[in-house]
């Protein structure tokens, strides 16, 4: 396995013991006795998404203190807005766009959404982002995923964001496009300039015997 797939790999791996995503007549079932009034239904909600939730709102913002407040509004705003929920896609996928937005309103009421619109929106360019994780096989000294948060820091937040939402949170393409509302290719373009950042950053530590 190359550098960087055993880093992604173990990336996953620690998300193992967290919450199975519910199946889909589940989450009918769930929204149906939520919007009948059932509270232990609308906590077993807040259990199975918060994290994905969190993971949104702490790469958009950026300041860990106010993640806690920012997941509240978050589940507030998806209580309110559940009876408008179609199912046109899946309820994490909803649930982590209300979270998105929630965190962009947050951004805007601090006048820093310009700055995040900027960083988010790179040019698309065709072509990029399909092939897998690509270093040169150099150790297997990343198997428990060390350095490996390090590295995550050089990128922005927008590509921490999708590299998140993709390899840890195992969300496709067309879901991160649902929960951001960016184009396919720009998606693609923040993920490739993500493993090319963290190909380079690891190769580097690699070289260097920060990883051994």
């Amino acid at each position: 396995m190359s550098l960087l797939g055993g880093a992604l790999a173990a990336l996953r791996g620690r998300q193992r013991d967290a919450p199975t995503e519910p199946a889909a007549d589940d989450d009918r079932a769930l929204v149906r006795a939520i919007i009948d009034g059932s509270q232990p239904a609308f906590a077993q909600l807040v259990q199975a998404h918060q994290r994905t939730c969190a993971h949104v709102i702490g790469r958009m913002v950026g300041d860990r203190d106010q993640v806690a407040d920012l997941l509240q509004e978050t589940f507030l705003a998806v209580f309110r807005q559940l009876h408008r929920f179609r199912f046109e896609s899946s309820l994490r996928t909803w649930v982590s766009r209300v979270a998105y937005t929630t965190a962009l309103q947050h951004l805007r009421r601090r006048r820093l959404e310009m700055q995040w619109m900027v960083a988010v929106e790179v040019p698309e360019e065709a072509g990029i982002g399909d092939e897998g994780p690509g270093p040169a096989e150099l150790s297997e000294a990343l198997q428990a995923g060390r350095q490996l948060g390090e590295a995550l820091e050089r990128l922005t937040p927008p590509q921490r964001l999708m590299v998140g939402l993709h390899y840890l949170e195992d969300f496709d393409l067309a879901e991160i496009e649902q929960v951001t509302g960016l184009a396919r290719g720009t998606i693609k373009s923040h993920l490739y300039r993500a493993r090319q950042i963290l190909k380079q950053e690891l190769t580097r530590r690699a070289t260097a015997g920060e990883l051994l």
